[in-house]
């Protein structure tokens, strides 16, 4: 009987273990993306790259002015910053931020829904408009880093 009595408190020892460890992983991942978001608009592209994995891509359905029909247009977090002064540099107002996230965890592997605003412009021109970026997470030598992102602008 004590020995049925020591297996369970062990069990439940391992298990609460392992969720507060997933519930620690969620939060670490809730301020990566904070930090994620606040980096960006600070536009520090050299720390914003650290973010990443090498080679990271980032994926969107775009038409420019001379398509005819939409495409998926995917690049490098290379490329992504070497477009900014095209992009996110080209106006003085960009910003981005968090409004809400889903976040997933399974050993060094996760993935995080967010929902976002943004604004980009000037302040007698201003676009905003809301999105999702999803993200694919590894864990790597004890950090986050960003695999991919895939996003899409839903309002305007």
């Amino acid at each position: 009987m004590r020995m049925r009595f020591y297996l369970l408190l062990i069990f439940f020892v391992i298990l609460s273990s392992c969720v507060q460890t997933k519930q620690n992983d969620v939060a670490d991942i809730e301020v990566f993306l904070e930090d994620y978001y606040r980096i960006m608009s600070d536009r520090d592209w050299v720390k914003y790259k650290t973010f990443f994995i090498d080679n990271a891509s980032l994926t969107t359905i775009w038409q420019t002015e001379s398509d005819s029909v939409p495409g998926i247009f995917s690049v490098s977090i290379d490329e992504f910053i070497d477009q900014t002064p095209q992009g996110p540099d080209s106006q003085p107002i960009f910003e981005e931020r968090m409004i809400s996230h889903e976040i997933s965890v399974k050993g060094n592997l996760a993935q995080a829904w967010v929902k976002y605003e943004a604004k980009f412009g000037t302040d007698e021109n201003l676009m905003q408009w809301k999105g999702y970026d999803q993200f694919s997470l590894i864990r790597f030598k004890g950090e986050w880093r960003i695999v991919s992102i895939v996003y899409e602008s839903i309002e305007k």
